[in-house]
């Protein structure tokens, strides 16, 4: 099957210590695959990176009102000034999902984007 919904979890951010706060980035919660589909549970995850140094933690959450204690880590990227387009599968009845960049040091995320 196709994949018919791509819906971005964090646009392009260039870190600037100016802007950056403490090296954090919280991108936008999204609809998962379960949130239209019901018992839908595969979710591709697809990044494009320069010059990356930071940990990417892609979440996911059950809720359909998510709190902060909502949100629990399905993936991770690792980043050593990585330059990278690339992408994963994930499994899950999720209903939100989104990105977190932590330790974001230096480089460019140009997208991280979730398609189902």
């Amino acid at each position: 099957m196709a994949q018919a919904t791509t819906l971005l979890l964090l646009p392009e951010v260039a870190y600037n210590s100016n802007s950056v706060v403490s090296g954090a980035v919280t991108g936008d919660q999204q609809q998962a695959a379960s949130y239209y589909m019901g018992n839908k549970d595969w979710q591709t995850v697809t990044w494009n990176l320069i010059g990356v140094t930071a940990l990417i933690s892609i979440q996911a959450t059950l809720a359909e009102n998510p709190t902060e204690n909502d949100w629990f880590t399905v993936y991770n990227i690792s980043c050593n000034t990585l330059t990278q387009l690339s992408y994963t599968n994930i499994q899950g009845n999720f209903v939100y999902m989104r990105a977190i960049v932590s330790g974001f040091n230096v480089g460019i995320i140009q997208h991280i984007k979730v398609s189902y």
